[in-house]
């Protein structure tokens, strides 16, 4: 029996829907733990250790020194996929009892084994010569190679970031073993998405991965007889679209409200503001779209009008500048009925897993999200897309409200939020992927209103109470908007 310890997010949720068919395949007995930072892995691991001798860890325990973490007895084996960088160092030159899996990222800049490791034999005897010259140029490297060594810990270990998505990682094991199947691409292309869309990864990353996953597809597609459950579906149709929006849910939402709740249109257009509501109205003006219409849930709207909207908001983007709303993307439909970006996906898993507005337990929720993957529960799906279009609303609300407020403050630094107890919805925040795309808008927002020129080179720093703790509190940091390559992610 194996022990996967998955890590609470939407790659996570992925990921192990991937290795479930793994297991499921080769009929692999295994016990599910979803966890959430470092205590909740140590309880987790103590709690079901019993009997087990082999630990898979997705996306959890990379970061940290595992054995010297955990002690575990010594016919344990860990396997450790984690997109979180940079990974501990022991963890890399273990030979024994941890193995991780995928290649090193070239990010990463790992240190050589002999710069951090000393071989501490050749020090014993040197101390029992005298101190001759030869002991004292021994003592002197050294000192030299500890100086090093600190000088390397340091580089290695001053920024935190995302490596390439465990999803994928997983998949590729599949395609390996040749396992792999159209219904495991589309998972590993939702893990993708989730890391471009909440900007976990820099363009470079994301395009290598487009043209890996476009290998896969034209290999897998598409007419797989019915899903993982023996259920004949739809024949579904997978493809990737160079012209894809980054409008949240706009194809099962009204056009207003997506424009409204995406981060890219609410920060250019500034849409919390009065004239930024003017902006919307003349935008929607300039690209013919009448507002009765934009008013309408979008698969409501005239056939005409949907076919052309994606050449209007080139349009649109072009004339307001808007960089990045245009991105290149996935798309699953079966047969005649809704089509599904990627990142509805995305965003219909997070809602699903938030145990604040469900009042499910972590593993609940957890269970909720890997069961909406599959084909025959694309019901569940359209309940998460429900869901995330309140916290999306929610979080652009708190965003405003920040602002009006002038609760986001300039601190030497770094800028910094605090939610107070009481506060609405605040329970929501609680968890770390809500706070943290509530800290990323309101810091693109702040940014854009600020006459100040350093705004743009402050990191954010975000904080909200910490349920059902009491007096605690959850903490986020954001790197700078100028930060060309996402680093400097921090949660405690």
């Amino acid at each position: 029996r194996i022990l996967l310890l998955v890590n609470y997010d939407v790659d996570g949720v992925c990921a192990c829907k991937i290795l479930q068919t793994l297991f499921r395949c080769d009929n692999t007995l295994y016990t599910l733990v979803p966890v959430q930072g470092t205590q909740d892995l140590v309880e987790s691991y103590f709690k079901h250790v019993e009997q087990i001798k082999i630990i898979l860890m997705v996306n959890c325990g990379g970061n940290i020194d595992i054995v010297e973490t955990l002690q575990p007895d010594e016919e344990i084996i860990f396997f450790i996929i984690d997109s979180h960088k940079p990974t501990d160092i022991c963890n890399i030159y273990s030979s024994e009892q941890v193995r991780l899996l995928g290649k090193p990222d070239r990010e990463e800049w790992i240190p050589e084994f002999s710069d951090i490791f000393y071989d501490e034999g050749n020090d014993r005897k040197t101390k029992r010569r005298k101190l001759d010259e030869g002991a004292i140029m021994k003592q002197r490297e050294r000192r030299m190679w500890k100086e090093n060594r600190n000088r390397l810990m340091f580089e290695y270990t001053q920024f935190s970031f995302y490596g390439r998505s465990s999803s994928m990682i997983i998949f590729d094991i599949l395609w390996q073993l040749g396992k792999d199947s159209a219904d495991a691409l589309w998972w590993a292309i939702v893990g993708v998405t989730y890391q471009i869309v909440f900007g976990l990864i820099d363009e470079q990353r994301y395009s290598n991965e487009l043209a890996v996953l476009q290998l896969h597809m034209s290999r897998l597609l598409t007419n797989e007889p019915g899903n993982e459950n023996g259920i004949r579906n739809a024949t579904p149709t997978l493809k990737i679209t160079n012209n894809s929006l980054h409008l949240a849910l706009y194809r099962h939402w009204t056009v207003q409200s997506s424009l409204r709740n995406s981060l890219c249109t609410a920060i250019k257009l500034r849409l919390w503001t009065m004239r930024g509501e003017k902006h919307l109205q003349q935008l929607l003006a300039e690209i013919g779209l009448p507002l009765s219409e934009s008013k309408q849930r979008f698969c409501s709207m005239d056939i005409s009008l949907r076919q052309d909207f994606l050449s209007m908001m080139e349009k649109a983007a072009e004339n307001y500048e808007i960089d990045d709303l245009i991105y290149t993307s996935f798309t699953l439909s079966y047969g005649y009925r809704s089509s599904y970006q990627a990142s509805d996906y995305v965003y219909g898993l997070l809602a699903l897993m938030d145990v604040s507005s469900r009042n499910k337990q972590m593993g609940s929720c957890f269970s909720d999200a890997l069961d909406s993957l599959a084909r025959s529960k694309s019901d569940l799906l359209e309940v998460g897309i429900e869901g995330a279009k309140k916290i999306l609303c929610c979080i652009f609300r708190h965003v405003q409200g920040l602002l009006d407020m002038k609760q986001i403050i300039a601190t030497g630094p770094f800028l910094y939020f605090a939610l107070q107890e009481g506060s609405l919805d605040v329970r929501m925040f609680a968890q770390a992927h809500f706070l943290t795309m509530l800290a990323r808008c309101s810091l693109r927002a702040y940014h854009s209103v600020s006459r100040s020129k350093r705004s743009s080179c402050l990191p954010l720093v975000a904080s909200a109470p910490a349920y059902p703790e009491n007096d605690a509190c959850i903490i986020i940091g954001i790197p700078p908007v100028s930060e060309v390559i996402p680093r400097k992610y921090v949660c405690a």
